[in-house]
């Protein structure tokens, strides 16, 4: 009589909690009916979780609730992964803080500027270099600082550095004196 009793203690049925616990996790999981049915069948050859005893169903939550935490954590690193490469993406580019101004120069405008004159300055510093682009465009266009520029200036001084960049080069050519006629 006392292993009857034990038995039936050991095979209680699943309780409504569980049930309820089984299929939050379930759907939370996406998990679909015909595949949950078939994870059943093939651990505790029951088709439905309102089959399984106490015991199998606290071992079936346990198992699901591992799979939601693998899951919680892959889906985790794998949005901060995307929000790293999208913020990678997306750092803003010098000047763009003064794009779109009517009439304005560009940003992109602004930054060929800056980088032709990386190109044509021979002042290996920063700030004695940013000093002589600011009077290079203050001779050309009468502006005290690249920031001023309208789009109409920006190509006057995109085109004089161009000029600079060409006559720079081209190959000397030795300079015949001219006869006085």
């Amino acid at each position: 009589m006392a292993q009857t009793q034990r038995k039936t203690k050991a095979e209680k049925p699943i309780t409504a909690a569980q049930v309820k616990r089984i299929h939050t996790i379930l759907h939370a999981l996406g998990i679909s009916d015909e595949n949950y049915r078939a994870a059943l069948d093939s651990r505790f050859s029951v088709t439905s979780c309102k089959d399984l005893t106490l015991a199998q169903a606290i071992s079936f939550i346990d198992e699901l609730e591992k799979l939601a935490q693998k899951t919680d954590r892959e889906r985790y690193q794998a949005k901060m992964q995307k929000a790293a490469e999208e913020f990678a993406g997306k750092q803003p580019k010098r000047f763009d803080n003064l794009d779109n101004r009517p009439g304005m120069a560009s940003a992109a405008q602004l930054r060929k500027i800056e980088a032709t004159w990386q190109d044509i300055s021979i002042i290996p510093e920063a700030a004695p270099r940013a000093r002589a682009l600011r009077k290079f465009i203050q001779r050309i266009t009468g502006v005290a600082d690249i920031r001023f520029l309208d789009a109409e200036m920006a190509g006057k001084v995109i085109n004089a550095m161009n000029a600079m960049l060409k006559r720079a080069a081209e190959p000397e050519t030795p300079q015949t004196p001219h006869k006085a006629a």
